[in-house]
């Protein structure tokens, strides 16, 4: 079984939308999915739940750095980080790097959630492209879309495949998935 792991100390960032949307293309695909909602808030459409004979675990972690989060990074096979592109995120967004850097061997996708058009977004991923080198980056569009595909309990791809959302969040999940070594949606 593989296990994917969404993690980021900060809150706020998107953790559980993208815990969800990778659960959802798993389901959408017929794939055994283990999910574990880790963090208290609750936030995530999923509800924790194993399952015999998964192929694939999802892991939405706590927005706070926690004594379990080695253990998590150890047995991850994939990190997602979420981050928002805004000035507030990168000390969160360095830290975290520096905590999978340590404590896992996993290949990581960095997930720039609410990206826009704007100059603060554009700095931001001109800024971490120089930092991040080889490593994986996607984006996620700001969106009402998310927002109202969360309101009916569904994935955005769902709500709306044809949208800019849903486009984004299809070429992040299926990114996910073939780096965890399964076939693209």
């Amino acid at each position: 079984m593989k296990t994917i792991l969404v993690c980021n100390q900060k809150g706020g960032v998107g953790k559980s939308l993208v815990a969800d949307e990778i659960a959802f293309s798993f389901e959408r695909s017929g794939i055994p999915t283990s999910f574990y909602d880790l963090d208290a808030q609750g936030g995530t459409l999923h509800k924790t739940r194993e399952v015999d004979g998964a192929e694939v675990a999802v892991v939405d972690t706590p927005g706070a750095l926690q004594e379990a989060l080695a253990d998590w990074l150890k047995e991850a096979d994939v990190v997602v980080i979420p981050t928002r592109t805004t000035s507030r995120d990168i000390e969160p967004l360095m830290r975290m790097r520096k905590a999978v850097f340590k404590h896992s061997r996993a290949k990581i996708v960095y997930v720039m959630n609410g990206w826009n058009r704007f100059k603060a977004s554009r700095d931001f991923m001109e800024w971490f492209g120089g930092l991040a080198g080889d490593q994986t980056v996607v984006t996620l569009p700001q969106s009402e879309a998310f927002v109202q595909a969360g309101a009916g309990e569904q994935s955005v791809v769902e709500y709306d495949r044809r949208g800019k959302a849903a486009k984004a969040t299809l070429s992040m999940v299926n990114t996910v998935r073939e780096i965890a070594g399964f076939p693209a949606e």
